[in-house]
């Protein structure tokens, strides 16, 4: 996840969210006084975001003179509880940036718009970044980015120069024989990590993206997860591996306050698992330029699948007493070109087609070469209700399997069973 160095704040609905049967009264500063039609726009603080999302506004004020977009942004870190307090007080923005993550539990209670030839737009994005803006074939809100995390990794082309390795591994074999000879260790422990992919978020993706591409799946009846495959043992197994047995990485750094892309850029990873938002921070924040990202090999010889959550993206409140300009706003941002320049102000991956297809747009950003060529593999990761605990039960019990204290048929089942119990806490 683009901002999960920030504290997660993606917790259950322990704020009573009293949407289902209420009837919202929409956010008193949007009206229609003084013959201007006035909408209220929330969003999260993020320079890059803001500062994109104002050229839209100024942009569709320019052409609509009768609108008037007041924006309000808030710290990530309350972000997502200022929400649900509004529609729970029925003062909702019209217009809410949300993670895709997020929206499910919105759209089920009936607290959004729904956007008028939904199934045709919804056609015109990629299915992993729409996915969580979708229920029962209606649309949502549309998604501003396809949030991957999977599928390239940031390397060191002179580390791998030293150690004799002349080309990108083509296959997993391939990525952990080079994983570990580029692995360095002193008197104190691992030096450089051959293969870093020990983050919050790349554990989990990582383990359902190797079960993608041996064909399985994850996701059985009612909502519930199944980790009872052989696909999920040989994906659990494969993982504890690259760490108790190949020992290409550790557990010392999970946790902390760094990324492990921040590791990496101060050189202490040779090849490092992550999404390509962690690029802009390499050369922004460390002025790092002797690295490339590039793909990492599907772990059998199918393609590379990897699961994905729906990406920042933009809705409507149902109750907005101005729902007709608001969905017209947020259609106009989707527009091929206005989006285009918002992924590239942002250095987001496109969600949208049309966009991620633009020879230009790789053109603009060659960093990006790597993910585009893959989003066509990427499945949404599914009806999670509780993100936070679905990837902290993965998280702890990859640990305790690495450490010995749990088998991998074990962790699996425990946490299957864990995860469960909080879809159906729910419903």
């Amino acid at each position: 996840m683009r901002f999960a160095r920030v504290a997660a704040i993606c917790l259950s609905f322990c704020i009573t969210f009293a949407i289902s049967g209420c009837s919202l009264g929409g956010n008193p500063d949007s009206n229609t006084d003084d013959g201007k039609v006035k909408l209220v726009f929330w969003a999260h603080q993020e320079d890059a975001f803001v500062e994109a999302y104002h050229k839209q506004i100024e942009a569709y004020q320019n052409e609509h003179p009768n609108v008037e977009i007041k924006f309000q942004t808030f710290p990530y870190e309350i972000y997502n509880q200022k929400l649900k307090a509004s529609f729970s007080a029925r003062t909702p923005p019209d217009i809410a940036e949300m993670f895709g993550t997020w929206v499910p539990e919105y759209s089920r209670n009936g607290a959004l718009a729904e956007l008028p030839n939904g199934e045709a737009l919804s056609k015109e994005y990629y299915p992993a970044p729409v996915g969580g803006y979708m229920l029962d074939g209606k649309l949502y809100g549309l998604p501003m980015e396809y949030n991957i995390e999977n599928g390239g990794m940031l390397i060191h082309p002179q580390m791998l120069k030293e150690k004799g390795i002349e080309s990108l591994p083509s296959t997993w074999d391939e990525l952990v024989d080079d994983a570990k000879k580029l692995t360095v260790r002193d008197g104190k422990g691992m030096k450089v990590k051959g293969f870093d992919f020990v983050s919050t978020d790349n554990i989990t993706f990582t383990f359902l993206s190797l079960i993608l591409q041996q064909k399985g799946h994850f996701w059985g009846e009612n909502d519930h997860v199944d980790f009872q495959t052989p696909e999920a043992v040989k994906a659990m197994t494969a993982l504890k591996a690259l760490v108790a047995d190949d020992k290409v990485a550790d557990l010392t750094t999970f946790g902390g306050q760094l990324d492990t892309s921040d590791y990496f850029f101060q050189g202490n990873s040779a090849m490092t698992y992550r999404g390509p938002w962690t690029i802009a921070a390499g050369l922004d924040n460390y002025q790092v330029k002797d690295f490339d990202y590039v793909p990492v090999p599907s772990f059998t010889s199918e393609k590379p699948f990897f699961a994905a959550e729906s990406g920042w993206g933009t809705v409507v409140a149902q109750k907005s007493k101005v729902k007709a300009e608001a969905l017209d706003f947020i259609q106009f941002m989707a527009q091929k070109d206005r989006l285009k320049a918002w992924n590239l102000g942002t250095f987001t991956v496109p969600a949208k087609k049309e966009v991620a297809v633009d020879p230009e747009f790789v053109k603009e950003n060659p960093y990006m070469k790597t993910s585009l060529a893959i989003l066509q593999y990427g499945q949404w990761i599914g009806p999670i209700a509780d993100r936070d605990y679905f990837f902290k039960q993965v998280n702890d019990h990859f640990q305790l399997i690495v450490m010995g204290k749990e088998s991998v048929e074990d962790g699996l089942k425990t946490m299957e069973r864990a995860i469960n119990d909080s879809q159906d806490n729910h419903k």
